[in-house]
């Protein structure tokens, strides 16, 4: 078979992902010979990021190509996506430990033969042709979540058989045409009542943790929840800093405080230390100096001794 890579492959630093997909398809023998030369395309603008376009590969070509590397019981999520397939082919029981399984966008029409899947919590098959088959997922009794958006579900007869579904807590039947029927909601709130959530709301009208839309805020909640803890963070940090300059500021004053102390303490001290000497000193010793007592230290009569 011969294969032609399309020139909008061959732009620098794109071809390395496209042309190892293109390798481990042909060794697998993956691709249909059937299948004209422009299978894969890659196309740069749209998705700049290595990605082969296989949207004409088989189901069971694509789960081959998921799972190259990993035994069935390895595998927990697969995600089939955009491949080509009318039924279920390709996937079996041997995938005992999947917990999540894509299949948006393949063309199915039926679900027959759906495996069982023991320990399966969300599957989502949105933008197919089903109009029901839903009792194939019995097999699948903790699934939690199912999303069965743009289908062709017209009524509520075609969920009756996920009412075997206990576990069943979130159901998605968007742009499905019973989601245009009056009373859409409490209908089938009333077929499902262990449903919590229908489209991402509840019976009260809350949103679902998990939602997209819901993932959104949480994610700009976080971002302005950091904002905020890295302006607190800042302001602790510089209030820390004030109180460090204060501190500082305080004690420099305090030290220049005692130093006055002191300083004037000495003086004092001195000052004091003079007029006790004066006074402690012997009668005689005062007495050469005003031997009659009728003057100063410096002999001049005082006033009283005038007078006499």
């Amino acid at each position: 078979m011969e294969i032609k890579i399309l020139s909008n492959m061959l732009k620098p630093g794109v071809i390395t992902s496209a042309q190892s997909c293109i390798l481990l398809a042909l060794n697998a023998q993956l691709l249909n010979p059937a299948l004209n030369p422009e299978v894969l395309q890659y196309n740069c603008k749209s998705l700049g990021t290595g990605q082969v376009i296989m949207s004409n590969l088989s189901m069971e070509a694509r789960i081959e190509l998921e799972t190259r590397d990993l035994k069935p019981k390895e595998v927990k999520e697969l995600f089939l996506d955009n491949c080509r397939a009318s039924s279920i082919e390709g996937l079996t029981d041997q995938f005992e430990e999947l917990e999540l399984l894509s299949m948006i966008n393949l063309g199915l029409t039926s679900l027959k033969g759906f495996p069982n899947f023991p320990k399966l919590k969300s599957l989502e098959i949105s933008d197919n042709k089903l109009t029901g088959d839903l009792e194939y997922l019995k097999g699948c009794p903790n699934i939690a979540s199912l999303k069965i958006c743009n289908n062709r579900i017209a009524d509520i007869a075609a969920l009756e058989p996920l009412k075997i579904l206990a576990n069943l807590t979130s159901l998605d039947l968007i742009e499905c045409p019973i989601a245009e029927g009056d009373k859409y909601r409490e209908t089938v709130f009333g077929a499902l009542p262990q449903l919590t959530f229908l489209d991402g709301i509840d019976r009260e009208g809350n949103a679902e943790p998990d939602s997209d839309e819901d993932y959104e805020l949480d994610e700009e909640d976080e971002d302005v929840d950091s904002e905020e803890e890295g302006d607190e963070e800042e302001d602790e940090e510089e209030d820390e800093e004030d109180e460090d300059d204060e501190e500082g500021e305080e004690e420099e004053e305090k030290e220049e405080v005692t130093a006055e102390v002191e300083e004037n303490g000495t003086e004092n001290g001195k000052a004091e230390a003079d007029i006790t000497d004066e006074d402690s000193q012997p009668a005689a010793k005062r007495a050469k100096i005003d031997p009659e007592g009728h003057g100063d230290s410096n002999g001049v009569p005082d006033s009283a001794a005038v007078e006499s």
